[in-house]
């Protein structure tokens, strides 16, 4: 005999009870779920995952974002020994054997608003460990010239005139277009342009990419080998200087007190990015891909760089194109084929700040 039972009568207080609850959970869902969806949506190229990894720094998860880059960071080394074609200038194979390490042999970049003569490109192998690692660099004459520091939108926010993006009448000189350093909530410096500050003041002792009124650039220690005068028109500071003197600067392999960002994020074999200035005042450029800090420095001291700072790192941050005029448009070229965002980055507006050069 089958028995049927009754089922247990909730009493109205405790349904009352979970749909309040329910409801609530709900309400508190709404901000979150906009607020997200405002980073998916903002404006700019950048994937899913760097607008997610942004979300979750400014919503107090920084913490959690870290420990899962360095258990990623801690697995992960270079290896092979050569370099993939894909993070070598215009995605060239290699003739015949590696580069020596530390061995830059230039080639002018041609098709450019300059004359190949004033702007050169190559790749070097800054780490006799690992050979499969290189550094893709890049050096212009300033003479020939005019850099431009562009805010972003949201870093280091605020309204300026080019609203973030290249505008549309500076595109037929637009020669390149490159990413800049660190938010501003990881470095203690700060940026300084169109008369004034963006995002935080300039602090005293940290690397500066200097810009001046005829529109040539310098990597400086702020303080020491420039200060705010009325010939500077921009300053974006990041961390501290990482060669100097011509040489990588002492306490980069351990970084005990930090001048570098973290130690830990120093020693991650990642996406870098830095820029320095050479004995006869070329701008020179540098990127790559699981670097090191050490392994940037020495790159741009490779390329002649006698003082420099490291940029941005961490993969879809980095990136350098290359803008030719074509059919009265600015057609972009990534600087080596592995650079994960577009090549027409930095042409509509950004939410990261970067540096535009023009052909004077």
């Amino acid at each position: 005999m089958r028995i049927h039972r009754r089922p247990k009568v909730r009493s109205a207080r405790a349904r009352r009870l979970r749909r309040g609850a329910t409801g609530l959970a709900l309400l508190l869902l709404v901000p979150v779920t906009w607020s997200y969806v405002g980073y998916l949506t903002a404006a700019g190229d950048a994937p899913v995952t760097v607008r997610t990894v942004d979300w979750l720094r400014d919503h107090g998860f920084d913490r959690v974002v870290v420990d899962v880059e360095q258990l990623y960071y801690s697995h992960v080394r270079p290896t092979g020994s050569a370099p993939d074609p894909g993070d070598l200038p215009g995605g060239r194979p290699l003739a015949g054997r590696v580069a020596p390490v530390g061995v830059v042999h230039w080639h002018e970049v041609h098709g450019l608003a300059l004359p190949p003569a004033d702007v050169q490109e190559s790749y070097v192998v800054p780490d006799r460990h690992y050979r499969s690692v290189v550094a893709t660099v890049v050096r212009l004459d300033q003479r020939a010239i005019r850099t431009v520091y562009v805010p972003g939108l949201k870093e280091p926010g605020g309204a300026f005139a080019w609203h973030g993006g290249v505008p549309r009448a500076h595109r037929h000189r637009l020669v390149a277009a490159f990413n800049a350093g660190y938010k501003m909530r990881d470095t203690t410096g700060g940026a300084w342009t169109e008369g004034r500050t963006a995002g935080r003041a300039l602090e005293d002792g940290e690397a500066s990419a200097v810009v001046y009124r005829d529109g040539h650039v310098d990597v400086a220690q702020w303080g020491r080998d420039a200060t705010r005068t009325p010939d500077v028109v921009s300053v974006r500071q990041n961390l501290d200087l990482i060669v100097d003197g011509g040489r990588p600067v002492a306490g980069l392999s351990t970084d005990r007190s930090n001048r570098w960002g973290t130690t830990h994020a120093q020693m991650q074999y990642t996406w870098r990015s830095g820029m320095g200035i050479d004995a006869q005042g070329r701008l020179v450029y540098a990127a790559g891909h699981q670097m090191s800090m050490t392994e940037l420095a020495d790159a741009l001291v490779d390329a002649g760089a006698v003082r420099a700072m490291q940029l941005d790192i961490h993969s879809g941050v980095v990136t350098f194109n290359w803008f030719r005029e074509h059919g009265g448009r600015a057609i972009g070229t990534k600087l080596f084929p592995s650079m994960p965002r577009g090549a027409d980055r930095f042409l509509a507006p950004d939410q990261r700040d970067f540096f535009a050069v023009e052909a004077t």
